[in-house]
């Protein structure tokens, strides 16, 4: 076997180890933050994501979180924290921000699932970003979120409607909180009388 493929095999080792470890994810973990604020916020629920490696005295590989690449956006959001905790702030060139959830992409983007129970996936709800103000062009740009990483089925607005992007790491959410999360935000807005894109579709292939 090659080196290559062992130290693959032994970091994936490694996170499922640490995965197991983790507490349980618990489906109502959205629902219980769910805090509409009006301002600047990152969208991360279709963001590709990359894992953060560590690495111990004996040269083990870990990680257990991942950059995640996601879009900044201005409007209303559904996230964790009051919303005077959630404002932007700047240091330098940085910006500091929070990943928070609006259904700004259902227009173009359909769900979806990823159903093995080994699926990684980056939970991003209420993860801390930071975006390079140089790179921000009227309000919108890419910025990069330290996401936590989990195992389970999982839902996303990430990877083209293909089901071979479940191999990749998405930020996502489990199919029973990105459900509520699609349909709440869309009846407070629909209720507040506010411009909104309908509930995402499931992706074509997974409709049926």
């Amino acid at each position: 076997m090659k080196a290559s493929a062992i130290a693959s095999l032994t970091v994936a080792a490694v996170f499922a180890s640490a995965a197991n470890a983790q507490p349980p994810l618990q489906s109502n973990y959205i629902e219980n933050q769910a805090v509409f604020c009006e301002g600047t916020y990152a969208l991360c629920i279709k963001a590709p994501c990359t894992p953060i490696p560590s690495i111990d005295r004996l040269g083990n590989y870990t990680y257990d979180r991942a950059a995640c690449a996601c879009q900044i956006e201005n409007g209303w959001s559904m996230g964790p924290g009051q919303c005077g905790d959630r404002i932007p702030v700047k240091n330098g060139h940085l910006i500091y921000m929070i990943s928070t959830y609006s259904n700004l992409f259902n227009e173009t983007d359909a769900a979806l699932t990823c159903d093995k129970d080994n699926t990684t996936w980056a939970l991003c709800y209420g993860a801390p970003c930071v975006a390079d103000e140089r790179n921000v062009k009227e309000g919108k740009g890419l910025v990069t979120c330290t996401c936590p990483l989990k195992q389970s089925r999982m839902r996303t607005l990430g990877g083209d409607s293909n089901t071979a992007a479940c191999e990749s790491i998405w930020s996502a959410a489990t199919p029973e909180a990105f459900d509520f999360a699609n349909q709440h935000y869309a009846e407070f807005m629909r209720q507040h009388n506010y411009p909104h894109n309908p509930p995402a579709n499931m992706c074509a292939a997974q409709a049926k």
